[in-house]
């Protein structure tokens, strides 16, 4: 929930009729933001799957009805990276960032699936901005994981 979202459940009002459930949902996202991890890695971005050492891909490149995010447990600067966290997490989300700005953002949906080498995270897309990246791009993955 964005800060925009929040702040329109609490219309200015001097009734008092701001609802219990619309005061709820802000303080539960208030909780999830202070009790949430996230970690950015160097990626590029791969056309098609399955990816190499340093590169991420989806199973419907950028689109809002991909379902699978398949990352390389290695990042593009030898960084390998854990996936245990999001493993466990209550939530968890992944932002894929193009040099150009576009972005992709999904909420991860349950464990990732170890396929050697490479991890395959299933998702459930938010938001789709700009165009896919060009194969071999640089690319920014964040994962933000509630605790």
């Amino acid at each position: 929930m964005t800060l925009d979202e929040m702040l329109a459940l609490l219309p200015d009002n001097t009734t008092g009729d701001i609802s219990a459930a619309d005061l709820r949902a802000i303080v539960t996202e208030l909780y999830h933001l202070g009790a949430s991890a996230s970690q950015v890695f160097a990626y590029r971005w791969a056309t098609t799957g399955p990816p190499g050492t340093g590169h991420v891909t989806m199973d419907q490149p950028w689109q809002l009805f991909a379902t699978k995010v398949q990352i390389s447990e290695t990042a593009d600067d030898g960084t390998i990276v854990g996936f245990g966290t999001v493993d466990t997490a209550v939530a968890s989300r992944v932002w894929i960032t193009g040099a150009s700005g576009a972005q992709f953002v999904a909420d991860i949906t349950g464990p990732s699936v170890d396929l050697g080498g490479y991890r395959e995270l299933p998702i459930a897309p938010r938001s789709s901005a700009g165009t896919a990246p060009a194969n071999n791009a640089a690319v920014s993955v964040s994962l933000v994981v509630v605790m």
